[in-house]
């Protein structure tokens, strides 16, 4: 028969056997499920790195059933160890002549992500492509109260289950443990497939079994004599052994490889809390044994990173550890996870961190296999065999030196009795002494280097506080603001989907995937509708990003090193925008877990230069997210905290410019035309004087007035050039854009901004200076508006015209203003933008940043005032007490953060002198 071929099925086993290989991943539920197609307990339900076979016989008919070892859900096979993925290749040949069907578990309880979908396909992959018309899926629960019936579970597992289901051509089934006939209804959908595939069984492609079965005797040879080879070294040491009565142990490794544990269970320490990272080192001690132990846990690091990419404050902490075991540790007990692969990535990331403490370390090094209960009955030589050179490679620079630890039952303590009697025999054979000899001077650098960290760190933290004091002050003029958007800005896989879903408090934003297009997602957070932007990494963002009560969070990832490459890439995201990005910028870091019980301000003085930059561009604003621990929401509150904070420095500048925008406009005049003057515009010109059509250069002033036929007539500046255009007709749209604009105080005509928010829509009207309401536009008159330059009015006033001066009445003021804020101030504004052109959004985007800079450089110097008119004398006259108590307030305000700035300058001039003085002494000695 050719290879890929499928063997026929013989009649004769159609209805007396039945051969089924379970997988799945750990704790799946794979060895539970065979003891319910079995009827019996046949397979112990704990961790195996073998494959288990059980032959029983159920209504008659002879099933064989192989449970195979699991693999970890949400790693992808190249995580896997190799002896596990030989053994699912393996189980094919225990099923003879081969199996009928596979069985792929998932729990029916847990979330299905992109992540497992992608480890099921390439863990059954192992088997060949034809093994997928062999594959039932099956949903297991353990309990029938949480049960959910099949198309319930697949609607709810979204794209990836589909996918599988898909894959397993429709082909699952759901089966409660608790329930005895749920084994009797799978084996009925069993032999339908049986049916299906036409009675034949499943043959694997080429000589996939032949070779796992060739690596596997070759494996158990090399074990074997790695075994002797180790027995003998020990037997030699143990004749020059001595008892050491203190033994100090420095524990290094991966993050996650087991480190805290392995403390716990050498000094037998009990403990209940709930595992976190160690982000310090942690001294432990106790007599173990008649020994007086001191174990040191130290820091650790992402498998797959190199030592330049951890952060500075990890490095100097594994390098800094054994300094905490004076005068020396005697041995280095390196942890890696016998579970996990062994990658050449990782042996390299474990040569680069040891490297930190010294070159000459090796001889000093016990490797340290940690989750030994996942091992079974398999030999430790047999695991190291299996996975390959990158691990022997390892073992061989430790002197062949290493040892199983189970983490999860100390029982008697032989395991614990039996690694103090190798660190012994290692000792017996070490050269020099017992102690690691460390470099005392390197060691006292060190520690001056963390003191003066320390110091830095609390003046940033004091600052800090001092600026959120004070905007905290200014914040209470304000009502808290309706809505934020936050706009997540970063480099590739630095948090930035996460963080999106800590702030959201749900799973918004895909994290098993990279982002390549902009995403947004809502949610009501303190009373506020926060939108949250997620960009793709090294997204350029410009300002139309930038709409009012927006935030740029720069996200940068603490468990990672940040060089000046990474700051420059943020910089660059940032350049579309212009310098006015920075005001709105504050760096949110991500993996907040990493951080243990240090401080960020600790770490953003360790890291260097890069960050600290970044961080005093963005103003000393920063905050910190744990994405693993939402708890209760305290960090997204006190986030939205911070970001209301460092806005209010643009809404102060908005009142400020409102405060100027009432006084820039000078004496009112207006402009009455008749009917005629309003159907045929093109013929006002004709009308005007002379003069009219010259340059007019004056002011910005507006008037509206009410003719006996019921139009309105405005009269506006000329264009920026100065230069008369003619009249023309605009509708209650642009008339509203022309009025905003005018009333930001800019000299020339913007056409930038739609009906204002503070401005009824329907029957826009005003009340002046106590007196009846004034319908600007209504049903009942004309909504067009004639546009001429501001020139010599006068003889064309009319004393039924309405002028500007009555708007900058105080109480229309305070209320225009207040109205303002309620409607979202400008984020209204562009909301309403429906009926505008590009162009138009685009100038006022630029008008708006403009008036924003102008503002930041300082232009707060007031105008030469003009001669103030009789009219003006009575509006001040009329200003109420506190009114005049605000103003002085906001100055008061201003004035308090120019002290700060002073302040700031004349430590760095201070700071200079003496580098310029430094450096004169140093051209001097030269």
């Amino acid at each position: 028969m050719a290879n890929g071929e499928l063997s026929t099925w013989n009649p004769w086993c159609t209805s007396s056997q039945l051969k089924i290989v379970l997988l799945g991943g750990r704790n799946s539920g794979k060895s539970s499920l065979g003891n319910l197609i079995l009827g019996k307990e046949e397979f112990v339900t704990k961790e195996r790195t073998t494959c288990s076979r059980r032959l029983g016989v159920v209504a008659g008919r002879w099933l064989t059933v192989v449970d195979t070892p699991g693999w970890w859900c949400d790693f992808s096979a190249q995580d896997t160890s190799e002896l596990v993925k030989r053994e699912i290749v393996s189980s094919v040949s225990l099923c003879s002549p081969r199996p009928h069907v596979f069985l792929i578990t998932i729990k029916a309880t847990s979330a299905f992500s992109e992540k497992r979908r992608r480890a099921v396909e390439e863990h059954v992959a192992l088997l060949g492509e034809r093994v997928w018309s062999h594959c039932v899926l099956v949903f297991i629960s353990a309990d029938g109260s949480k049960h959910k019936e099949t198309g319930e579970l697949i609607r709810a597992g979204g794209e990836a289950l589909c996918w599988l289901i898909e894959k397993c051509s429709q082909r699952c089934h759901t089966v409660i443990l608790s329930d005895d006939a749920g084994g009797t209804k799978l084996l009925e959908e069993i032999q339908k497939l049986v049916v299906e595939n036409g009675n034949r069984v499943f043959k694997m492609q080429g000589n996939i079994s032949q070779a796992a079965a060739e690596e596997r005797r070759r494996v158990e040879e090399r074990a074997r004599q790695r075994f002797m080879r180790m027995k003998k070294h020990r037997s030699l040491m143990r004749e020059r052994l001595r008892a050491i009565t203190n033994i100090q142990i420095v524990l290094v490794g991966a993050k996650g490889s087991g480190k805290t544990s392995t403390l716990n269970t050498i000094l037998s320490i009990e403990s209940r809390q709930p595992m976190r990272r160690t982000a310090q080192c942690l001294v432990g001690s106790g007599v173990v044994f008649g020994r007086q132990l001191t174990v040191v846990d130290t820091p650790g690091w992402w498998m797959n990173y190199f030592c330049d990419e951890s952060p500075v404050f990890d490095r100097r902490e594994i390098a800094f550890s054994s300094s905490l075991c004076p005068p020396g540790p005697h041995v280095f007990l390196l942890v890696i996870r016998v579970d996990r692969a062994f990658t050449d990535t990782y042996r390299r990331a474990v040569q680069e961190h040891l490297q930190l403490i010294s070159e000459h370390i090796w001889n000093r090094v016990i490797v340290l296999f940690s989750f030994g209960d996942w091992l079974g009955g398999t030999a430790t030589e047999q695991c190291i065999e299996s996975e390959g050179e990158a691990l022997r490679w390892i073992l061989e620079r430790c002197g062949n030196r290493y040892h199983v630890l189970n983490n999860t039952t100390n029982g008697d303590g032989f395991q614990v009795r039996e690694l103090i009697g190798k660190i012994e025999e290692m000792l017996a054979g070490s050269e020099g002494g017992h102690h690691y000899e460390i470099e005392r001077k390197l060691m006292e650098q060190m520690e001056e280097k963390i003191r003066r960290e320390k110091e830095r760190a609390k003046e940033r933290l004091m600052k800090k506080e001092k600026q959120r004091q004070m905007a905290r002050s200014q914040l209470e003029k304000f009502n808290p603001l309706p809505e934020l958007r936050l706009v997540l800005v970063g480099g590739r896989k630095t948090g930035k989907s996460s963080c999106g879903n800590t702030i959201l408090r749900r799973e918004s934003f895909c994290t098993e995937t990279q982002t390549t297009c902009c995403s947004e997602k809502q949610a009501n957070i303190s009373g506020k509708t926060v939108t949250v932007l997620d960009t793709p990494g090294c997204f350029p963002v410009t300002s139309d990003l930038l709409v009012p009560s927006c935030a740029l969070l720069l996200v940068v990832n603490v468990s990672s090193s940040f060089k000046d490459t990474h700051r420059e890439a943020i910089e660059k995201q940032l350049e579309a925008g212009g310098g006015q990005m920075w005001s709105r910028a504050m760096i949110l870091f991500s993996y907040g877990d990493w951080l243990g019980d240090t401080s960020i301000e600790h770490r953003i003085e360790s890291e260097g230069r890069p960050l600290q930059r970044l961080v005093e561009k963005c103003g000393n604003r920063y905050h910190v997210l744990d994405n693993k621990h939402w708890g209760n929401g305290a960090q997204v509150y006190e986030l939205v905290e911070l970001i209301e904070e460092m806005l209010v420095g643009e809404r102060l500048a908005f009142l400020h410019r409102g405060d100027h925008m009432w006084t820039s406009v000078s004496t009112l005049h207006a402009v009455k035309l008749c009917k005629r003057d309003l159907d045929e515009p093109n013929s006002c010109r004709h009308q005007l004087p002379h003069h009219l059509t010259e340059s007019a250069n004056s002011t910005a002033q507006i008037s509206l007035s009410c003719s006996d036929n019921g139009a309105q007539i405005v009269a506006l500046p000329a264009e920026r050039s100065g230069r008369w255009t003619g009249p023309s007709i605009l509708d209650k749209h642009s008339f509203m854009s022309c009025l905003a604009s005018m009333l930001s105080g800019k000299q020339g005509l913007r056409w930038t901004l739609n009906v204002p928010a503070w401005l009824p829509d329907d029957d826009l009207h005003l009340r002046l200076n106590g007196e009846s309401q004034v319908h600007l536009f209504s049903s009942r008159r004309p909504k067009k508006l004639l546009v001429l330059p501001q020139t010599e009015l006068r003889m064309l006033a009319d004393e039924n015209v309405i002028c500007v001066n009555s708007l900058c009445h105080p109480a229309l003021r305070e209320k225009t203003l207040r109205r303002l804020g309620e409607a979202g101030g400008l984020q209204a504004l562009i909301d309403q933008w429906d009926h505008s052109s590009l162009e138009e959004l685009e100038a006022f985007i630029d008008f708006y940043f403009e008036m924003v800079w102008e503002q930041t450089m300082g232009s707060f110097q007031p105008a030469e005032p003009d001669c103030p008119t009789a009219e003006q004398d009575a509006v001040v006259e009329e200003a109420r007490p506190e009114e005049v108590l605000s103003s002085i307030d906001r100055k008061l305000s201003k004035l308090e953060l120019l002290e700060e700035i002073r302040r700031d300058m004349a430590e760095l001039r201070t700071s200079l002198d003496q580098s310029w003085k430094a450096i004169q002494e140093l051209r001097e000695k030269k």
